[in-house]
């Protein structure tokens, strides 16, 4: 897998910005590094297969991980807050904590797993551990890994193969922390090619 900086940047957002609600198009529309949603729309195109996103709230994320109709993407949240009035055909949606459902279990088919949940780092440490323990063998993308003192934690204690890839993904945004948002990439295939 290769994630292409020029690529992301360059990436049309312009179907997406039609459907996710006012409140979010200027958000969606923002630059890569600033916001992610290049970097999913990017991601969405050469991931083949299963996309598990965890941590759906709104929708806007999965809205640009369904850019490529030929995946199929399973997003869980434990409320149901999805504003998205025009759901793709490959999107589905499961109310719950995919652990509590016993759902874990497809987390080790997916190619691409989207993480961005509650950032307390508890859920995010239990997503990790599970996918090591059982030889995950694809790419986990986490949101958020300078959102609090205890999603700098996680993201340090990670342990695989990983890049910060804040610079073309979540820079924008300041968190409680006066931190930036921050977005990081473990790749449990020993596959990922940056070029920056």
């Amino acid at each position: 897998m290769i994630i292409d900086y020029d690529e992301i940047r360059n990436v049309d957002l312009s179907r997406l910005i039609k459907i996710v609600s006012k409140k979010h198009r200027d958000i969606v529309n923002g630059e890569a590094g600033k916001e992610h949603y290049k970097l999913l729309a990017y991601l969405s195109k050469i991931a083949k297969g299963l996309i598990v996103e965890l941590g759906t709230h709104y929708g806007t994320s999965s809205m640009a991980l369904a850019e490529n109709p030929s995946n199929i993407i399973i997003t869980y949240d434990v409320r149901d807050v999805y504003t998205i009035k025009h759901q793709p055909k490959n999107v589905f949606r499961i109310i719950g904590n995919i652990f509590d459902l016993g759902e874990e279990r497809i987390l080790l088919k997916a190619d691409l797993i989207f993480l961005d949940t509650a950032h307390k780092a508890d859920f995010e440490w239990q997503v990790f551990c599970y996918l090591k323990e059982n030889n995950y063998k694809g790419v986990l993308l986490v949101d958020d890994i300078y959102f609090s003192d205890e999603m700098i934690e996680f993201w340090n204690k990670i342990d695989v193969l990983k890049y910060d890839l804040t610079d073309i993904g979540h820079g924008g945004g300041i968190t409680p922390l006066g931190n930036i948002s921050g977005t990081g990439l473990v790749d449990f295939m020993g596959g990922v090619v940056v070029n920056k």
